[in-house]
């Protein structure tokens, strides 16, 4: 019995770049919110969101929504980052503000 050839792969084009552009590569990254880094997690701001006015905190356990006043709605971020992000929001609402607003445009709608 003849011994069969491994199989070739293609690989597409932008493999070969030797550094991936997320922009050019994927267009709708670019305006994708993330307003502040911490250790591990992140917070961001979505297009196309409802009012009021807030911003979502990334965290591998979990994410959270948090409202320019404080308000929260909690689905498994841990406490002590929940209150950093929560702070940091408080803190900075007119940041946040300003980026919801350029992502969520009233006058679009």
């Amino acid at each position: 019995m003849e011994a069969s050839n491994p199989p070739t792969f293609r690989v597409a084009r932008w493999h070969r770049t030797k550094r991936l552009d997320i922009g050019k590569q994927f267009p709708y990254h670019k305006g994708m919110g993330k307003i502040h880094d911490g250790n591990g997690w992140f917070i961001k701001v979505q297009a196309n969101e409802h009012p009021p006015i807030h911003a979502h905190v990334l965290h591998p356990d979990g994410k959270a929504t948090v409202t320019l006043d404080g308000e929260v709605v909690n689905t498994g971020v841990p406490r002590a980052v929940l209150a950093a992000a929560r702070d940091w929001i408080v803190a900075h609402a007119d940041i946040v503000e300003a980026e919801w607003l350029r992502m969520n445009n009233p006058r679009r709608r």
